[in-house]
């Protein structure tokens, strides 16, 4: 735990998926896309909690059941309003800069947390992200977010279409009130796809468990990539989708 910071690391969850219901606690040789997803975000460095942001609804009584158990913070907010949600979160557990990430990415990669979250703190950056604004060059469920909790507030107040709502971040970026800068890759690493929205995809993390192993919880995103690239067919259903 580094307290020096207060650097939070600001998960949403829910249950009620609307493309793939339960997908986060969806069971696969005993073994869940958050639990994997945790284990793995313990990893970063400089990060003082790991906190889970979730709806009140009571579907989602399985994610906070889920939290006692793995002995992980938790906070309760608006279904629809995830800006608000993510701003009471961060406001009760007096977070200064927030990582979000988001539970249908189980498999991002710490290491890329530590290195943007070095650079973030020795920047006078508002905002440092590598998925957004899009297009990105990295493979969606890499995506990473950092920002101040001061930048959070703010938007919190000023932002109101309900797709800035929604999405958390949208007005940060394009608002132009905000210093912020974009993480890329030198090679194009767009195409490739290892978040969880469909059946399709949670059938993929299931190969990519039974290859890896224990791995799981520590495989680098250019180990996840070099696979796929070799098993060109466990992809081939992501020519379809639009990021």
């Amino acid at each position: 735990m580094d307290n020096k910071h207060k650097v939070d690391i600001i998960i949403q969850a829910r249950i009620g998926s609307t493309r793939l219901k339960g997908k986060v606690l969806k069971n696969y040789k005993g073994i869940t896309p958050l639990k994997i997803m945790i284990e793995r975000l313990k990893q970063c460095k400089k990060i003082r909690n790991i906190t889970i942001c979730t709806t009140k609804l009571s579907e989602d009584n399985k994610i906070v059941n889920f939290c006692k158990k793995e002995k992980i913070k938790f906070y309760r907010g608006s279904k629809n309003d995830v800006l608000s949600r993510y701003y009471e979160t961060a406001k009760k557990f007096k977070s200064k800069i927030i990582v979000r990430v988001t539970s249908d990415c189980p498999l991002v990669d710490y290491r890329i947390i530590n290195n943007m979250l070095n650079n973030f703190l020795k920047s006078k950056n508002e905002y440092y992200a590598n998925s957004y604004p899009l297009p990105t060059t990295y493979p969606d469920g890499m995506d990473i977010e950092i920002f101040k909790y001061s930048t959070l507030k703010k938007t919190n107040k000023e932002a109101f279409l309900p797709s800035e709502r929604e999405h958390v971040t949208p007005y940060i970026y394009n608002s132009k009130k905000f210093k912020f800068k974009r993480k890329d890759l030198k090679k194009d690493l767009s195409k490739y796809r290892f978040c969880i929205d469909y059946k399709k995809d949670f059938a993929l993390f299931c190969k990519l468990i039974d290859h890896f192993g224990k791995r799981i919880y520590n495989v680098n995103m250019i180990d996840l990539v070099n696979y796929v690239k070799k098993n060109p067919k466990l992809i081939k259903y992501q020519k379809f989708i639009k990021r």
